[in-house]
């Protein structure tokens, strides 16, 4: 293979690639109506994604922790946390 078929994008070509895709993909539509109600979709699903695998992540970080709350040091770092957590609800 040539030098020419390895080249890789830089940033700045990859932002003009992208942009080039999205107005093509953007002035095919004559219903911009329907345009809209794609992007607000995709949107919704995006941050519904988000949020979701955010709260699985953190779910499963806690549940993780909680297993390890025997070894000693992180016992200890538990129990100052939670005492902190406990003054600030009085």
């Amino acid at each position: 293979m040539g030098m020419k078929a390895k080249k890789m994008l830089t940033d700045k070509e990859r932002v003009e690639f992208t942009k080039g895709i999205e107005y093509l993909f953007e002035a095919s539509y004559a219903n911009w109506k329907r345009v809209l109600l794609m992007s607000f979709l995709k949107g919704v699903a995006t941050g519904l994604g988000v949020f979701l695998g955010g709260t699985i992540v953190v779910g499963l970080l806690l549940w993780l922790l909680s297993g390890l709350g025997q070894l000693p040091f992180i016992n200890d770092i538990s129990e100052s946390a939670k005492s902190s957590i406990d003054q600030g609800n009085k």
